[in-house]
């Protein structure tokens, strides 16, 4: 965690590292309501009527997790390992599993990387529910494994009201918060 007093020097890489690690966050954010929808309208709870809003999703989930996995700047190496390699073991199951069956494990490893980074940015921030986000995201991925599917929305729908009020805390905050002190990371 970051000291308010230390002000680290950013270089172009830094600032486009933390604006893509913030971007990822706000993309995850609507990913979770979009994707929420989407299942809702696949079982005909809403209609929306729209064939792509499933794939727009899993596309977001792609794009969100690379964004904030490849940028995630966090001290000990270990946490940033577990946290990371979440979101590139889901990307490759999302690229590799052909199964509707089977479409909440790659969707699991993903929110587990975001379970991670709202677990990270809780020590920072006082969003209400972010240190829910785990449980929320682990219950909806269970739903969504036993086809519980209105539990799952909720929860799904939840986490990214949650994300998006955690993406506006820190769009407001300078970007060296969060490096940090660049000499207190583990190689």
């Amino acid at each position: 965690m970051t000291s308010i007093d230390h002000i680290e020097k950013l270089d172009a890489l830094d600032k486009l590292s933390v604006v893509t690690y913030r971007t990822g966050i706000t993309l995850f954010g609507i990913t979770l309501i979009v994707f929420s929808l989407a299942i809702a309208d696949d079982i005909g709870f809403i209609l929306i009527k729209n064939d792509y809003l499933m794939e727009l999703a899993l596309a977001l989930f792609a794009v969100s997790s690379a964004m904030s996995a490849a940028n995630l700047h966090v001290y000990d190496k270990k946490v940033r390992l577990i946290i990371t390699w979440s979101a590139w073991i889901g990307l490759v199951l999302l690229i590799t599993v052909d199964s509707e069956i089977l479409a909440w494990l790659p969707i699991g490893f993903l929110c587990a990387c975001f379970s991670g980074i709202a677990l990270k940015e809780s020590f920072c921030f006082k969003v209400i529910g972010l240190k829910a986000i785990p449980f929320l995201l682990c219950i909806s991925i269970l739903m969504l494994a036993i086809e519980v599917w209105l539990i799952a929305i909720i929860c799904l729908f939840l986490s990214g009201i949650i994300f998006i009020f955690l993406a506006i805390q820190k769009w407001k905050m300078p970007l060296h918060f969060d490096i940090g002190n660049k000499a207190n990371y583990q190689i």
